[in-house]
């Protein structure tokens, strides 16, 4: 009896996990926006961040979307998307004016401070304007 109770219940969950999926999120634009400067707070021209989103299936990953975006003049970046599915991701790919023998860390701004920070950046708001503020300083 107890055996079979256990299958019943087995066979009740999958449908129940497959219907937490596409309808929990949002139908508008996931944007990520903010600035990058340097040490001396002026402007970093031409950073790149990707934005991206990916499912497992099996034992992979497979991609989504994925968006690549850029600073402006004013060190200003704006990237978005849809994200109606999977996890989503954001982070810092480097330069594409900067020499490239000098290293930099990346520091985002946080509780009124820069802290340096990890790979992927979040946590995200999927259907939000999320802004993260970054400053790159020389080692």
């Amino acid at each position: 009896m107890k055996r079979r109770k256990f299958l019943g219940v087995l066979g009740i969950l999958p449908p129940i996990l497959f219907s937490c999926g596409k309808d929990e999120f949002p139908d508008r634009d996931t944007i990520i926006t903010g600035k990058v400067i340097d040490e001396n707070d002026m402007p970093v021209v031409g950073f790149k961040f990707q934005f991206g989103a990916d499912y497992a299936k099996g034992l992979h990953r497979l991609p989504i979307f994925d968006v690549i975006g850029e600073t402006n003049k004013d060190g200003i970046y704006t990237i978005s998307h849809i994200v109606d599915y999977g996890l989503a991701s954001f982070k810092p790919l480097g330069f594409t004016n900067y020499d490239l023998m000098t290293e930099y860390t990346i520091h985002l701004w946080k509780d009124n401070q820069y802290e340096i920070v990890g790979n992927p950046i979040g946590p995200i708001i999927n259907g939000e304007t999320n802004t993260f503020n970054f400053q790159l300083r020389k080692i």
